[in-house]
């Protein structure tokens, strides 16, 4: 059976749609979906492709998209064979579950990623990790919004969290989280389809959020609300020009600029919530 390749445009003021345009995708029942550079690649049987309901969405958001036919392959070999480990400095290595590699970190994470995003390949992604290893994990109670592929809440179990709740809004990233939890024998993650209305009424030590710019700046009050005094929120899924934005609103709501790290123009940062 021959695939459809469907390449979309995301440029940077319009990368906020990526997790959106997917959700679309999945139910015009594109299959799978993976990164690249200035967009990202979705994929779908030949015969199911529908070019004149796909020209629509793309239309409706302003969109370019160009696709091409695929021949019938071995996919999950292919998809394999282009799935690379990453690697976290020396703290993590992300993998998955076919990778035979063994790598000198101080954490394995197994994931599948299946139709989610947050592997790690991502700049966020990596940063988030990075900025998650630094910081004590023990006995914390962790909330995980946009949790993706279930990465940054398997992630602060494995470093001693107490509790961790993982939430995402996509049917494919609540089940993936669940999965993944499973496959790393973390038993202390409770995923959560939902978005921050479905927030349990409790406080938490870190709240890891990586999302886009708007949904970010409408939801970090909800976030502050939920954060014990003294402790942490994680930020990224926005640009490195934008940061000043978000300062603004988190000190509005009290969480006080901690640190920020870049990769490829992206950037992750820490607040910590004041009394």
């Amino acid at each position: 059976m021959n695939y459809i390749e469907l390449f979309v445009e995301t440029p940077e003021e319009k990368e906020y749609l990526k997790e959106i345009l997917i959700a679309f995708l999945a139910e015009q029942q594109f299959e799978s979906f993976s990164e690249q550079k200035g967009g990202f690649c979705a994929y779908i049987a030949e015969s199911t492709f529908d070019e004149q309901e796909t020209n629509l969405l793309m239309s409706a958001y302003s969109l370019n998209y160009t696709y091409k036919i695929i021949e019938q392959q071995n996919w999950n070999k292919k998809w394999e064979e282009n799935y690379n480990p990453i690697i976290v400095d020396d703290k993590l290595a992300i993998i998955a579950p076919f990778h035979e590699n063994v790598f000198n970190t101080e954490t394995t994470i197994f994931i599948e990623p299946k139709m989610s995003f947050g592997t790690g390949h991502h700049a966020t992604t990596f940063m988030m990790c990075q900025l998650i290893s630094e910081y004590s994990m023990s006995e914390a109670s962790v909330l995980d919004m946009g949790c993706g592929t279930g990465v940054l809440a398997i992630y602060a179990s494995i470093l001693g969290a107490d509790s961790v709740i993982a939430i995402d809004i996509d049917e494919w990233a609540y089940e993936n989280t669940i999965e993944n939890a499973q496959r790393n024998n973390v038993n202390n993650v409770v995923a959560i389809k939902g978005d921050v209305g479905n927030i349990p009424q409790k406080q938490f030590d870190f709240i890891f959020a990586n999302i886009n710019l708007n949904i970010l700046k409408k939801d970090i009050p909800t976030y502050s609300n939920h954060l014990n005094v003294g402790t942490f929120l994680f930020l990224s899924g926005f640009f490195e020009s934008e940061l000043d934005q978000i300062v603004e609103v988190c000190k509005t709501n009290g969480l006080l600029f901690v640190k920020s790290i870049t990769k490829d123009n992206w950037i992750a940062c820490v607040f910590r919530k004041e009394p």
